[in-house]
């Protein structure tokens, strides 16, 4: 995987995580003023393999199942 940082056309700069293979994975979502909040961005990025996956359900049709525990789901 790389990580590519480049200007906008606000001048800004952001990054993108590309695969292997050359697809998009994920980017930074918003412009950052200069290049070391930019890269401090990514180095964030890189440090989140700590962080937990939460699986939510996003099409329920009754809203009691809500307060349901157990809802949501460490993976």
């Amino acid at each position: 995987m790389q990580f590519h940082i480049f200007q906008d056309a606000k001048l800004e700069w952001r990054w993108q995580l590309a695969g292997d293979d050359g697809k998009r994975i994920a980017d930074s979502g918003d412009g950052y003023r200069d290049k070391e909040a930019c890269l401090d961005s990514i180095a964030a990025v890189k440090a989140s393999d700590d962080a937990i996956v939460l699986e939510s359900v996003t099409s329920l049709m009754d809203s009691e199942l809500l307060q349901m525990p157990g809802l949501f789901r460490q993976h």
